[in-house]
């Protein structure tokens, strides 16, 4: 086995990578970012058609970071010259980043297993039996990979949004979208497009007035106006206070799907239910839920500088953060977390961690992918 390296972060998507450039810029530098997949795995796995729902724009030298950015000095925008960039632009954004910050990463290699050594470092072993030891993990493991599949009996005979590669490759018919969030929308809507009909059930109006405020609750501009334009279309119809509580097959036929909701009301369709209901709580953090504490809500319990309260030297980033009533599970959310956990490491590794706030709030001139000749 080698060296102990400083850093592992397990994870690369927006939360690895972007921490993994913070660190870049710190006296931390011994880094390696393992991942099961490849780089930006879970947005290669968005459906076609997805978009980011939070808008990109490039003002970075003003002071204002690109809302889907991970480093200060870098905006999709610039990158990619769209405002709702796809998955797959994404992914190549994140690379991008991994370039010009010479971060390597080891993929794909799935992490089996965890352990704490007497020395309090940890020993990462992966599916071929290589072993890997760091001072410092970080476990930036994301959302979209634990697609949130057993929320009522039934829920099996569904296909869930993380499923499908393309809304194009669904059959045109009469389908029953359960949820009523951004994904059910975005499924609604692609639906929609293709020459189908909608039916969208939902327990909540996330869309109503008591519900404007924080776009972690709430649905985003982006997605309003879209539902807004839906709203027009007469194969569209939309159902509240509509909670599923089961999807079973209709006595008789095999293709036929009744979908029943606790007011005791049911819908039939011969087409697959699609489950549009999210994410697992705690998500990618689950894979180390023996490291954490829990919360009633389901959510890892943190230190204020995000690691986990029974392991030192073990951080979380992304999605999964929560403090209180603060929710991080949007890019511009989370990466604000970023200076905090990387002073930690710091700290625990025994190095100096002056300047990196200032980095990430008084950014300099774009320094990734900004060239005029860029052919992204």
């Amino acid at each position: 086995m080698n060296k102990p390296r400083e850093v592992i972060i397990v994870g690369a998507g927006p939360a690895g990578v972007g921490i993994a450039a913070l660190l870049r810029r710190s006296t931390v530098q011994d880094i390696l970012i393992v991942d099961s997949h490849e780089v930006g795995a879970s947005f290669l796995r968005w459906p076609e058609e997805t978009r980011f729902i939070t808008p990109s724009f490039f003002s970075n030298p003003f002071g204002q970071i690109d809302l889907n950015a991970v480093t200060p000095n870098s905006s999709l925008a610039l990158f990619c010259g769209e405002e709702h960039a796809g998955g797959k632009t994404y992914a190549k954004y994140l690379s991008t980043v991994l370039d010009e910050y010479q971060i390597p990463i080891l993929a794909p290699a799935r992490i089996v297993d965890v352990a704490l050594l007497s020395s309090g470092n940890f020993i990462l072993t992966t599916a071929t039996g290589e072993e890997l030891e760091t001072r410092s993990l970080i476990w930036a493991t994301g959302e979209f990979q634990f697609p949130n599949r057993q929320v009522f009996t039934g829920a099996d005979f569904c296909c869930h949004y993380a499923d499908v590669s393309s809304w194009k490759d669904v059959k045109p018919g009469e389908y029953i979208v359960i949820g009523g969030y951004e994904s059910a929308i975005d499924a609604a809507v692609n639906l929609l497009e293709n020459g189908s009909s909608v039916k969208m059930l939902t327990r909540s109006a996330p869309w109503s007035a008591n519900h404007i405020g924080d776009p972690s609750i709430s649905l985003s501009p982006y997605t309003r106006e879209r539902l807004n334009s839906a709203m027009n279309n007469r194969l569209f119809e939309v159902y509240e206070d509509a909670d599923v509580c089961e999807v079973v097959r209709a006595t008789g036929s095999a293709s036929t799907y009744r979908v029943h909701t606790t007011n005791g009301r049911a819908w039939l369709t011969d087409e697959v239910p699609i489950l549009a209901t999210g994410f697992l709580c705690g998500g990618g953090a689950r894979q180390l839920s023996a490291f954490f504490e829990w919360n009633d809500e389901g959510y890892p319990v943190l230190t204020e500088e995000d690691s986990s309260t029974l392991f030192p030297g073990l951080y979380l980033v992304g999605p999964h953060v929560r403090h209180a009533s603060n929710i991080y599970c949007f890019i511009y959310k989370f990466r604000q977390r970023f200076p905090v956990v990387a002073e930690s490491i710091a700290r625990h590794l025994d190095l100096p961690f002056e300047g990196l706030r200032d980095w990430w709030h008084l950014p300099s001139e774009p320094d990734c992918c900004a060239d005029s000749n860029c052919d992204c």
